[in-house]
């Protein structure tokens, strides 16, 4: 490979993320303890000079790296998608007291993020692989980093799920590679161009599924996800409410639409099945759970089958819709993790009757709270309701009327217990007095959240027109 014809600006924005991470870890090793306190804001300086390398490359479509790494609109927008929800996070955990030292903390969560980027523009198996890799180890250490038996214990349970959930991904792509000769997907989707579907890519294309729904938190291998959320530091779950969830999305949506093309029935079939699953197992399980964290966790389930019915729809609207709901999903949960994140700095308890009188004691948190409750569930004039109406409504033009019905259903059935929360918040007298004070950015990200998801509830042509749904 020739690198002096390679197009470097081409993948400018992961230099940068990849350079400010390595400053920031640097940055723990040789600055003192008040320095360190800036490093935050070096990271969060990096994100916002990544999003800027990102915009500089709206419409370009190029490929480089031998066809391994691709720049079109869809890798774009997902990486926005990723860099803005990842700047949200760190803005709101500024202030916070981190269970690492803040250069190893912003530092991995950035090497995460490089992960996912790269998997937005994978062309490739190898390239993918590597990329999803580099996305969930530095997450794998986030998890532990609170030090304590049960932050050992889910971080040990995500670690090994996660290995096993890999290695049977990686032996579907090399069923994929021995049915196709070839790793990567433009080369793939022409070797299966007008042939039938045989057993060795049938089960190439399950192992696939099932090693990319593991990191989605798919029925069934979603068990890690509830308590992942729960058992680790606030912080760590803000961030993994958007962050490597957001990479098994970019890996489904270029793997399965691009190289597997021309076996969309089957695969959209099994895909239809998950999200049944998925939506019925979270909503239900959920309705159960008296811990706001665990709650949320049950409740992205859910939510990854509502956006796999994108995948289930399987054209070009479906696809877009998924990417929308997925915005707007990831606003609403960690607007809701933030919400979590600020109450348990001030001693709140993470019950859902610690949550009472809420409104009292901090009226603003208490308003958010509400607003990405309700974009969850769906209720205009919120995202939520736009994500979902653009959602079902793809289902139902593809003829996948009873699709949408469950989706509805189960919307219905959220209800149930994301207003348990709003309850005791508005209708249950406080246990104690005080007014709960926050730090200024976690105020600011958690504000400019709820403005968002207000925002493109009212206004969703403002992101559709940007995917061109």
């Amino acid at each position: 490979m020739d690198w002096s014809q390679v197009n470097w600006m081409a993948i400018m924005p992961e230099l940068i993320i990849l350079g400010f991470a390595i400053i920031v870890l640097l940055g723990e090793l040789f600055l003192n303890s008040d320095a360190r306190r800036s490093l935050g804001a070096v990271a969060l300086v990096g994100i916002i000079i990544a999003i800027v390398s990102v915009i500089r490359l709206w419409g370009i479509n190029i490929t480089e790296f031998n066809g391994m790494f691709s720049v079109d609109l869809t890798a774009n927008v997902l990486k926005l998608i990723l860099l803005i929800t990842t700047a949200l996070v760190v803005l709101g955990t500024l202030k916070v007291k981190v269970t690492l030292g803040e250069g190893e903390f912003f530092s991995l969560m950035l090497f995460s993020v490089l992960g996912t980027m790269l998997m937005a523009s994978a062309t490739d198996l190898i390239m993918l692989f590597i990329a999803l890799e580099l996305t969930v180890l530095p997450a794998y250490v986030l998890v532990a980093s609170k030090r304590d038996a049960r932050s050992a214990e889910v971080a040990l349970k995500y670690f090994l799920l996660g290995i096993v959930a890999s290695v049977i991904l990686l032996y579907g792509m090399t069923l994929l590679f021995g049915a196709t000769g070839s790793t990567n997907f433009a080369a793939i989707t022409n070797s299966l161009h007008g042939h039938s579907l045989e057993p060795m890519l049938l089960v190439a294309i399950l192992m696939i599924m099932v090693g990319l729904g593991f990191k989605v938190a798919a029925v069934p291998f979603h068990f890690w996800a509830p308590d992942v959320y729960e058992g680790s530091p606030v912080p760590v779950a803000s961030y993994l409410s958007a962050g490597p969830k957001a990479g098994g999305f970019a890996a489904l949506i270029h793997l399965f639409p691009v190289a597997l093309a021309s076996a969309a029935p089957a695969w959209a079939t099994f895909f239809a099945i998950l999200a049944v699953l998925s939506m019925f197992t979270g909503n239900l399980v959920a309705l159960a759970q008296t811990h706001v964290r665990r709650l949320l966790g049950y409740s992205a389930v859910a939510h990854t089958g509502y956006l796999l019915v994108g995948l289930a729809v399987a054209n070009r609207i479906g696809y877009s819709s998924m990417i929308f709901y997925f915005f707007v999903y990831s606003l609403a949960a960690l607007g809701a993790f933030l919400v979590v994140l600020a109450t348990t700095e001030r001693g709140i308890g993470e019950n859902i009757t610690d949550f009472a009188g809420l409104h009292k004691r901090a009226p603003v948190l208490a308003i958010a709270m509400a607003v990405f409750l309700f974009s969850l569930v769906g209720l205009p004039p919120f995202a939520g309701f736009m994500g979902k109406f653009f959602l079902f409504k793809a289902a139902v033009s593809s003829n996948l009327i009873w699709l949408a019905i469950i989706g509805v259903l189960n919307s219905a059935i959220s209800f149930g217990y994301y207003v348990t929360i709003i309850r005791q918040m508005y209708l249950v007298s406080p246990e104690s007095d005080g007014t709960v004070t926050i730090s200024k950015p976690l105020y600011l990200s958690i504000v400019l959240i709820m403005a968002a998801v207000i925002f493109f509830g009212v206004y969703p042509t403002a992101f559709l027109s940007i995917i061109k749904l």
